[in-house]
C-alpha cells in the first residue's frame, strides 16, 4: 500500500514541476557545440511581478503570525512551569 501511494505522490510532484518552468527547456541542457551559451531566463510581467509579491507578502505575514503565536504559547508554558515549580518549593518548606 505505502508503495502505491510513494508512486502516485511522485507522480502528482512531477505534473506540478513541469507546470512552472522558469527557463526555456532546450535551452537549458547545453549540447557541446553550444557550450558558451547560457540557458534563457523568461521575464516576468508587470502582473505575474505584483502577484508574486503579493503572493509572498502573504506568505510572510502567515508565517509571522504562527511566529508569534508559538513565541506566546512557549512564553505561557514556561511562566506555568516556573510559577507550579515556585508553589510547590514554597509548600514543600
Amino acid at each position: 500500500m505505502g508503495f502505491a501511494q510513494f508512486m502516485v505522490s511522485s507522480m502528482k510532484s512531477n505534473s506540478r514541476r513541469q507546470q512552472r518552468v522558469p527557463f526555456d527547456k532546450e535551452n537549458i541542457y547545453l549540447s557541446s557545440n553550444d557550450k558558451k551559451k547560457k540557458p534563457q531566463f523568461k521575464k516576468a510581467t508587470q502582473e505575474q511581478l505584483l502577484k508574486i509579491k503579493e503572493r509572498l507578502h502573504r506568505s510572510n505575514n502567515v508565517y509571522q503570525r504562527k511566529l508569534i503565536g508559538f513565541t506566546v504559547l512557549i512564553t505561557i508554558t514556561v511562566l506555568t512551569i516556573i510559577t507550579y515549580s515556585l508553589t510547590i518549593i514554597e509548600f514543600s518548606i
